[in-house]
């Protein structure tokens, strides 16, 4: 029996929440705070990390917490798994998010708020030695060296911290926006 061993997982939840809300108050945020911070993010605007629920997410971290008890139950968790921190990302025509990780917490997610077409994939890397097309005859989630995910409006995606990934730039003239958080005992 093939078994993966050591593998990482991409949990995908779709959330019908009311994106207008969430819209106007990441800009007001970027209002309060036009240079925002520079973390992974190459030429967008990134909130700062709130560690405390702020109107109108409670909804969204109501779905997320719903979502991550999946992932406890997959993980054998014996502690519960609590929200870190979050923060709010704006990915302007052209800007961009570096390889990274978040080394300091245990599960790691996106959720999306506002997509617009060609505004740049999630693409997660892994340093595998069959990452070459002379070596494998088709790749899989088993032997790529990257694995790539579109984003959608009220997708929510949950990744292991641990796993490094970079965000491809943005090619539309229309922002993205995204709410992205971290999840710890």
């Amino acid at each position: 029996m093939f078994k993966d061993l050591f593998s990482s997982y991409i949990n995908f939840d779709y959330y019908n929440l009311n994106l207008n809300k969430i819209i106007k108050t990441i800009l007001t945020l970027k209002k309060e705070d036009p240079k925002g911070r520079r973390i992974s993010n190459n030429g967008g605007w990134q909130s700062d990390c709130f560690t405390q629920i702020k109107k109108p997410f409670e909804t969204l971290f109501d779905n997320i917490n719903k979502s991550i008890l999946i992932v406890e139950k997959k993980l054998n968790l014996t502690n519960k798994l609590i929200l870190d921190n979050y923060w709010c990302n704006i990915n302007y025509l052209g800007s961009f998010n570096k390889p990274h990780r978040h080394n300091k917490s245990i599960v790691s997610g996106v959720y999306y708020v506002k997509v617009p077409k060609n505004s740049g994939e999630i693409v997660f890397t892994q340093p595998y030695f069959l990452a070459s097309s002379e070596k494998v005859s088709q790749f899989n989630q088993y032997n790529s060296k990257i694995w790539t995910v579109a984003p959608e409006e009220n997708k929510c995606i949950l990744f292991p911290s641990y796993l490094e990934h970079y965000v491809e730039s943005n090619l539309n003239k229309k922002e993205r926006i995204s709410i992205s958080f971290n999840y710890d005992f």
